[in-house]
C-alpha cells in the first residue's frame, strides 16, 4: 500500500473512523481507540491510541534516555508471571486441596502495608481482632465499586433507605466511576471547576446550594483525564471543606497515578494534618499503573474510616469480588522486596517505578512537542491544562488534555465531525472530546444528577467541548530530534 500520499491518509483515516462510528457512538473512547488500531494495523503510522496500558513494549529498544529500562522491566514480569506458573501448576495437581482465592493473601497484605509505608510514608494494617485497614480486589474499577458501597452503607445506616447516597465529583473526572454511581442507583452533583487550570478548590463547594446533603466525594490526587496533580495544600484544604460542610462524608480518593508521581513521598501527608481524615477518607491503589499490568486486575482500599468499613467488609466477604488466584501470585513476586524487610531492594523497587514514570512522561512531552511543532494551527495559543507548555515537564505521566483552535473547528465544520474527530483527521492522533469526561449518559437518563440544569455546570460543559483528552499508551514514543 502506498502510504505515502497525505490525502490517502486522510481518506484512509475518514473511511475507518466511518466503519467504526455507528457501532462505538455511545463510547467514545472506545470508537477513538479501535479508530487508530485499525489504522496502525494497515500501516499508517498514528501516534497515538485512545487508550494506553502502560506496556513495558512502549519502551524503545536501546532508550537513550534509560538504556537499561526495557530489560529491567520486562525481566520483572517475566519473572512474576513465572511465579503465577508455578503456582498454578501446583494448585492444577491438587484442585480439590486449595482454597483458589487464597493464595497469599496475608503476604500480600503485608506487603501493600509496606509499599504505604516506605513510599506513600502512611500506615495502614491488618491486626488480629480489628477491622481492617487494607483491602485487596479483583482491579482498581472493583476497588472503587468497594468503596462506594462504603459510603452507601454508612449513608443506610444513618439515614436508612429514605433517600439514595450522594455522591459529589469535582469534574472532569474519569468515567468508569461515574457509570458505577449509576449502576448502584447513587445521585451525584457534579462540581464545576471555577480556575482555567480545572484544579478543584475550597472555594468552588459556594457553587452547591444550603440544602444539598452530600454522603461522599470522589475525586483523584493525579487527576484522569487531565493528568494534572493537585497541590497537597489545596488537596488538604478541599477535603478539610468538604468535611466542614458535610461531617458524615466519606472521602473517595482515587491514587492509583501517586506512586508513579517523582513527589510520591509528598503528596499524601496532609492526611496526617488532622484527626478528621482517618475516620473519613478512603485511598484506592493499584499495581496496573505502577509496573504496567492492567490486565492483572490488582487493585486494593485502604482506610482508617471504620464509619465506611462495614459496606467494604460485606463485599469483600462475597469471594467473586477477591483477588483472583493469578492477581495473587503475579502482585506477590512484583511486591517481594517489601516483604524482605530490605530497605535496598525497597529502594531498588521504587526506583524502577519511577522511571516507569519517567518513561511514560518522556513519551507524553515528546508527542506534544510533535503536535505544537507540527500542527501550531490546530491548538490555542493558550493551553491552561498544561503547566508548562513549552518544556512539557513531568505532570500526569500518560495524559495530557490540549485546548484545540478555532481552525479546528472550522476544519470540523467541513468534515462535518467533532473537533477531536477533526483533529486526529488532520494529525492522525487519536483523542477523546474532554466534554466526555464531564457527565455520564446514564446518570442523565436516570434522572440522577441532582445539579444538571446548573448554568454553571453547562457553561464549563461547552467550555470542555473545546479540549481533547490524549493518551499516549501502547506506542513507543517519536524520537527526539537529531535520533
Amino acid at each position: 500500500m502506498d502510504h505515502s500520499s497525505p490525502d490517502r491518509e486522510l481518506k484512509t483515516r475518514i473511511e475507518t473512523y466511518n466503519q467504526f462510528k455507528d457501532l462505538f457512538a455511545s463510547a467514545p473512547i472506545r470508537l477513538m481507540s479501535r479508530v487508530v488500531s485499525a489504522m496502525q494495523a494497515q500501516g499508517f503510522d498514528d501516534q497515538a491510541t485512545a487508550i494506553g496500558d502502560m506496556d513495558w513494549r512502549t519502551v524503545p529498544a536501546g532508550d537513550s534516555e534509560d538504556p537499561g529500562l526495557r530489560e529491567e522491566w520486562g525481566r520483572l514480569l517475566d519473572w512474576a508471571f513465572d511465579h503465577a506458573a508455578a503456582w498454578m501448576r501446583q494448585l492444577s495437581s491438587h484442585p480439590l486441596g486449595y482454597n483458589l482465592d487464597s493464595v497469599g493473601y496475608p503476604a500480600l497484605i503485608q506487603a501493600w502495608s509496606r509499599v504505604w509505608h516506605t513510599q506513600v510514608g502512611l500506615d495502614f494494617a491488618n491486626r488480629r481482632g480489628a477491622i481492617p485497614e487494607i483491602f485487596l480486589f479483583h482491579g482498581g474499577n472493583q476497588a472503587v465499586q468497594a468503596a462506594l458501597l462504603g459510603v452507601a452503607e454508612a449513608h443506610r445506616e444513618r439515614h436508612t433507605t429514605a433517600r439514595p447516597a450522594t455522591i459529589l465529583v469535582p469534574l472532569p473526572t474519569f468515567s468508569c466511576p461515574l457509570d458505577q454511581i449509576a449502576l448502584q442507583g447513587m445521585q451525584v452533583v457534579f462540581l464545576p471547576p471555577s480556575g482555567a487550570d480545572m484544579d478543584p478548590r475550597a472555594e468552588d463547594l459556594r457553587l452547591i446550594p444550603d440544602g444539598v446533603d452530600i454522603d461522599g466525594l470522589y475525586m483523584m490526587p493525579v487527576n484522569n483525564p487531565t493528568g494534572r496533580t493537585l497541590p497537597p495544600g489545596q488537596m488538604r484544604d478541599f477535603v478539610a471543606a468538604v468535611l466542614d460542610r458535610w461531617p458524615d462524608a466519606g472521602i473517595i480518593l482515587d491514587s492509583v497515578y501517586v506512586r508513579l508521581h517523582p513527589r510520591h513521598d509528598q503528596l499524601l501527608r496532609w492526611y496526617l494534618d488532622d484527626p478528621r481524615f482517618a475516620d473519613h477518607v478512603m485511598f484506592i491503589d493499584s499495581l496496573s499503573k505502577t509496573h504496567g499490568v492492567t490486565g492483572l486486575r490488582s487493585g486494593a482500599v485502604m482506610t482508617k474510616a471504620s464509619s465506611l468499613a462495614n459496606g467494604v467488609v460485606r463485599y469483600a466477604q462475597n469471594v467473586m469480588a477477591g483477588p483472583s488466584n493469578m492477581m495473587q501470585a503475579v502482585s506477590l513476586a512484583l511486591l517481594s522486596p517489601y516483604l524482605a524487610g530490605d530497605e535496598e531492594l525497597e529502594e531498588h523497587a521504587i526506583d524502577l517505578q519511577l522511571r516507569i514514570g519517567r518513561h511514560l512522561q518522556s513519551r507524553r512531552r515528546l508527542h506534544l512537542e510533535r503536535i505544537f511543532d507540527r500542527y501550531r494551527d490546530l491548538v490555542d495559543t493558550e493551553q491552561p491544562l498544561l503547566p508548562d507548555p513549552l518544556g512539557f515537564d513531568w505532570e500526569g505521566s500518560m495524559y495530557a488534555v490540549v485546548r484545540l483552535s478555532d481552525r479546528c473547528f472550522e476544519a470540523a465544520r467541513e468534515y462535518g465531525v467533532s473537533p477531536t474527530v477533526a483533529f486526529y483527521f488532520e494529525t492522525g492522533i487519536g483523542g477523546v472530546p474532554l466534554a466526555g469526561f464531564c457527565g455520564n449518559p446514564n446518570l442523565d437518563r436516570h434522572g440522577l444528577v441532582l445539579n444538571g440544569d446548573d448554568p454553571t455546570l453547562d457553561s464549563f460543559r461547552r467550555e470542555a467541548e473545546r479540549f481533547v483528552r490524549l493518551s499516549f499508551g501502547m506506542v513507543a514514543p517519536p524520537q527526539k530530534h537529531g535520533e
